[in-house]
């Protein structure tokens, strides 16, 4: 066995800045693509909400536009100040609303909504209500993202007799679990996937907004289960979680992994299944692909079945050979180029089908180095000796082929640990590779700080296996006859 400390690999910004920390790196240097003309210097945005929400929370944008200090509190780093959104900060860009983009939904309509809290069609209907309105915006203002502001009143009764239901959090990753528990039969539906997966059609991504991020008060119900509270956090770091997410759904590139050009061209992908709604026991193959500036595409696969000792969902060779040709096909198109290497990561272990599958792609595809990772969380610990947890980024090589990385932990730029619960590793498994494990898990705890969903230090799982299950609880609610967007702003 072999025991290292991994540096946080450092992220890159405007200009070529770098940084460890998103956040600090956003406020010194700007987005990655400040000055350039892809970059959204001008954001439309278009409201959905009642005439309560939408008037808190413009305001609550208007004071976005300033200065927002941070928490007062010694760990300086962990809570840093919102340095405002507008031309004149780091941002470079501003947003625009107007009295004509935005759709008020009456009080009546959604006490109507709130009165039949007992009805199992309660989520679809709150979701076409709202995404009437946003289809009317859409239609004649041509918004860059559309935000839909439910009242509180509405997020409880969505929520109200959902408290047990299963929904596996961040620091679950393990597909067999997932499947298993997330049959047609017993998945309950939630309210911001069935936005966004019968928003796709409008062709603008969707960014659902609590009350207790413009409000900042306790919200007794949730449209998503989160860590922490986030109804407590200090307004600063509410704006840095709603306008990073923002700023990447208008079409701006946050940050990438700072790299090495002499590395050569990296296509990350994550691989999962989802079940449709047909009634069928019916698994479909997804896959998430990702290149180093971290712009994500979903590829659709063939049927998964559930087979194997760990009775996980596994696709045949022809469908993991025909999933992977179409993940280098898309590649291509995007970069008119193929990638030099492919790096695979699923949360089961990997059939010997998939494995035949896979590797039979790239050889036709001339993919000069491929590897092929099971991921997964790990119920093996380390202790340190103190009252901290192991520092993010320790890495333990249990075997040749096997490791143990932590992706969250103390973190001594914040100097403490930024988590409520004990972290648990992540444990890896290479299938094929000539890459080094110590390599490998580098490369795991640089994808953990590409999920843009609010700018964290911390992260509990690589983007690649993030992003594929987020992709996956949206598209099993995307009509049968509809066909989805392929861009991951329109799931995150």
């Amino acid at each position: 066995m072999r025991i290292d400390s991994l540096p946080d690999p450092e992220l890159e910004f405007g200009g070529g800045g770098t940084h460890i920390d998103a956040k600090f790196g956003l406020m010194q240097y700007g987005p990655l693509d400040a000055g350039r003309g892809t970059a959204p210097a001008k954001i439309r945005v278009g409201i959905v909400g009642t005439s309560e929400t939408i008037e808190k929370l413009r305001d609550w944008l208007e004071r976005g536009k300033t200065v927002i200090e941070g928490k007062q509190s010694r760990l300086h780093n962990l809570y840093p100040a919102f340095p405002g959104f507008s031309e004149r900060s780091c941002f470079k860009s501003t947003l625009e609303h107007s009295d004509k983009w935005c759709v008020a939904i009456p009080n009546r309509v959604i006490d109507g909504l709130v009165a039949s809290s007992s009805s199992s069609g309660l989520i679809d209907e709150s979701a076409a209500v709202f995404l009437e309105g946003a289809r009317d915006i859409a239609s004649k203002a041509n918004p860059s993202v559309l935000i839909i502001a439910p009242p509180r009143n509405l997020l409880d009764a969505l929520d109200y007799g959902h408290r047990g239901a299963y929904r596996p959090d961040a620091i679950e990753i393990d597909e067999r679990i997932r499947v298993n528990n997330e049959g047609a039969g017993n998945r309950i539906p939630r309210f911001e996937d069935v936005l966004k997966a019968k928003g796709m059609q409008l062709g603008v991504p969707i960014l659902p907004v609590l009350p207790h991020i413009y409000v900042g008060q306790r919200t007794r119900g949730s449209m998503r289960k989160v860590q922490a509270d986030a109804s407590l956090l200090d307004e600063a770091t509410r704006a840095w979680s709603f306008y990073v997410p923002l700023y990447y759904k208008a079409g701006g590139v946050p940050w990438k992994l700072h790299q090495d050009p002499l590395s050569g061209s990296t296509c990350y992908v994550g691989i999962g299944s989802y079940r449709k709604l047909d009634g069928e026991d019916t698994l479909t193959g997804i896959a998430l692909i990702f290149n180093e500036m971290g712009e994500g595409r979903i590829i659709r696969g063939g049927k998964a079945e559930h087979g194997g000792d760990d009775n996980a969902p596994h696709l045949s060779i022809d469908d993991s050979r025909a999933l992977f040709i179409s993940i280098i096909e898309a590649y291509r198109r995007e970069h008119k180029s193929i990638p030099g290497r492919v790096v695979v990561h699923m949360t089961s272990e990997m059939s010997g089908g998939e494995l035949e599958g896979f590797e039979s792609a790239a050889k036709e595809e001339r993919i000069g180095h491929l590897d092929l990772l099971s991921v997964s969380r790990s119920m093996t610990r380390l202790f340190r000796e103190s009252t901290y947890p192991p520092l993010r980024g320790t890495f333990l090589q249990l075997e040749e082929k096997r490791g143990l990385i932590y992706l969250q932990g103390s973190v001594n730029f914040l100097q403490t640990y930024p988590g409520l619960y004990v972290p648990r590793p992540l444990e890896f498994f290479s299938h094929k590779s000539e890459t080094a494990p110590l390599k490998l898990a580098e490369e795991i705890l640089g994808l953990s700080k590409l999920a843009w969903n609010d700018g964290e230090f911390v992260v509990g799982e690589p983007v690649t296996i993030h992003a594929v299950r987020r992709a996956a609880d949206i598209l099993m609610y995307v009509p049968e006859n509809d066909v989805p967007q392929t861009s991951f702003r329109f799931c995150m």
